[in-house]
């Protein structure tokens, strides 16, 4: 059954789907059900899931952390004949299905493990381990494209990430469950110098 969605707050452009969009109760896709729905809207747009860029998609969603293009050229060694545009193309592609998030802050690719999104996603990002995963954030990105949007702009990409210590949630190794001492990063301010 084939709807047509109004415009979508991640991109502000209608999509003409069979699938059913991820809601925030959903259980976790298995990594095979991914793949075959990433095929499926490839389908639907017209394209096709090709080798390449099915071998990225699963690379990805093994990937413990976020890969850099490079990282992704270097495990297509083997593949097929690949060369960096290649690589970017099929990131492109991935991302353009909703499969594939760019993490803005590592200049790198995740999976999204629970797939694509009808809402804009935020991103918690370990400075400690460089691992990211998708935090709960629906409303409070809602909330920001709408301000964006009572402001008078109109937002063509929306990506929101968070830095910090995962404290081991994620796997960094030397975590002890000691919290880091907090610290005063300002400077010392001379009132009297003006220079």
């Amino acid at each position: 059954m084939s709807r047509l969605r109004s415009r979508t707050p991640a991109t502000g452009q209608r999509r003409l789907h069979r699938r059913r969009w991820r809601t925030p109760g959903d259980v976790k896709p298995t990594r095979d059900d991914l793949i075959q729905a990433a095929a499926d809207e490839a389908q639907l747009n017209g394209k096709s899931l090709t080798h390449i860029r099915k071998h990225v998609l699963d690379m990805l969603l093994n990937a413990k952390r976020p890969l850099t293009a490079y990282e992704v050229l270097a495990a297509l060694d083997g593949v097929g004949s690949v060369s960096p545009p290649t690589a970017y193309r099929a990131l492109d592609f991935l991302i353009h299905l909703g499969f594939v998030k760019r993490v803005e802050s590592l200049n790198a690719y995740m999976a999204l493990d629970k797939g694509p999104s009808d809402l804009p996603i935020a991103l918690f990002v370990c400075e400690k381990c460089g691992q990211a995963e998708e935090i709960a954030a629906d409303q409070a990105v809602t909330n920001l494209m709408q301000s964006v949007t009572d402001q008078g702009f109109s937002a063509q990409h929306v990506s929101l990430e968070v830095r910090g210590d995962c404290r081991g949630k994620l796997g960094c190794e030397g975590w002890d469950g000691v919290q880091d001492e907090p610290t005063d990063r300002s400077l010392p301010v001379d009132q009297h110098s003006h220079e």
